[in-house]
């Protein structure tokens, strides 16, 4: 296995890491964290995402350049929505509360 293959290694362990906090705040809220400790299942969330974006930093640095297509992510996020209107049609999907009226984990200010 050459650096490459392994920091591929690595990039699907921490989706997968990603993928496991993702599924702890939604079982028991972005709140919710570990007894007698102050960490939370977010700031769980965030770290996770910190150490997948660190791989992939990793990666450009051998030369696997990934390039953000803004128009991709603009569909993507508008397929989204329209999934997301037919979820609270169907009466699955129902508005939650605005989450940030309190400063971003990892905010310096």
């Amino acid at each position: 296995m050459n650096r490459t293959e392994h920091l591929l290694v690595c990039l699907a362990e921490e989706c997968a890491e990603v993928g496991q906090a993702v599924a702890k705040a939604l079982r028991f809220g972005l709140d919710d964290g570990y007894p007698c400790t102050d960490r939370t299942n977010e700031g769980d969330l965030l770290n996770e995402l910190n150490d997948l974006f660190a791989v992939v930093e990793m990666l450009h640095d051998v030369g696997i350049w990934w390039r953000i297509d803004s128009e991709a992510v603009a569909a993507k996020k508008a397929k989204i929505e329209k999934f997301m209107e037919y979820a609270e049609q169907r009466g699955t999907l129902t508005h939650n509360v605005k989450l940030r009226d309190r400063p971003l984990l990892g905010d310096p200010s």
